[in-house]
């Protein structure tokens, strides 16, 4: 079995009123990406929220000036996606994201699930010679990618074990699982401190 690389796609808004620079996008973009890294959908307060994560220009600025501020060419990311793609980029079109098996698909783009996705360990796999590329080049083998995925998974479980309590919807010994919610609930409460901002 395996899982989409994003839980759900993120969709750039088409409207957004033109600023003069590009960091002044950051809160849409986060709304947009649903505060997650747009390449390996890590929730963004695993990274300190809004203030640590970056804003990558898909087609390189360095290359593409003239896409600077362009909307359209921003992704929120994490800081290791950001700084794994730099610069790169396979040629001198920015419309052309990839040549053959090099370069990336903007993850805005419905056939990025085509190339990534996840096993039921939360690790990220290539599925195509492109996603190799685009797996080793954003560092996407990192065991903290995995990490995150996990607790992310461990505490919507909690909800759900939180919902059937509180419905009374367990045909067990409801003190098993209030001590199991006590129990993840002081995890959680630890793990909040990586939500500050």
């Amino acid at each position: 079995m395996a899982y989409p690389i994003q839980t759900a796609r993120p969709s750039r808004r088409s409207n957004v009123t033109a600023k003069t620079k590009y960091s002044y996008y950051k809160q849409e973009l986060r709304e947009d990406f649903l505060s997650r890294c747009g390449y390996c959908d890590t929730l963004d307060f695993f990274s300190g929220g809004r203030r640590g994560f970056h804003i990558d220009h898909f087609a390189p600025k360095s290359i593409f000036d003239a896409l600077k501020n362009s909307y359209g060419n921003l992704i929120y990311c994490c800081p290791i996606c950001n700084m794994g793609k730099s610069d790169d980029w396979p040629g001198t079109d920015p419309l052309v994201s990839f040549v053959g098996d090099i370069g990336y698909v903007d993850p805005c783009d419905p056939k990025y699930h085509d190339h990534l996705e996840r096993d039921t360990s939360g690790k990220i796999i290539a599925k195509t010679a492109l996603g190799s590329y685009i797996h080793r080049k954003l560092k996407l083998n990192l065991r903290r990618r995995q990490l995150c995925w996990l607790l992310e998974r461990m505490e919507s479980q909690l909800e759900q074990l939180r919902t059937m309590l509180k419905n009374k919807n367990y045909s067990g010994d409801p003190s098993e699982i209030e001590a199991f919610c006590k129990l993840q609930e002081n995890y959680f409460r630890y793990l909040g401190i990586l939500k500050v901002e």
